[in-house]
């Protein structure tokens, strides 16, 4: 994945690097924390790219877009290399 602009853009299985967008965007896991009320431990999960560890179903998509939204990407991104890693992730 690569940030271009507010958009990922997909190029292969690398990390997403969100914690360094997030840096970048101003932004503490707790302001997050506090706008969007996902618990911290689920934020950390979305940066460390452990999908596993999120709830599931709708609940992790609308997790994935609202951190999205808060650090500045499109959401269409990140949803697409969540549900890329899912595959994958069945495949195996």
């Amino acid at each position: 994945m690569v940030r271009q602009e507010g958009q990922l853009r997909a190029t292969n299985a690398r990390s997403l690097n969100l914690s360094e967008v997030r840096l970048r965007s101003g932004r503490t896991l707790e302001q997050i924390a506090d706008t969007t009320k996902i618990r911290i431990r689920f934020l950390r999960a979305i940066e460390a790219e452990d999908f596993s560890e999120l709830p599931g179903g709708i609940f992790s998509r609308s997790y994935l877009k609202q951190y999205a939204e808060q650090i500045g990407l499109e959401p269409a991104g990140l949803l697409a290399a969540y549900s890329v890693r899912l595959k994958t992730a069945d495949a195996a």
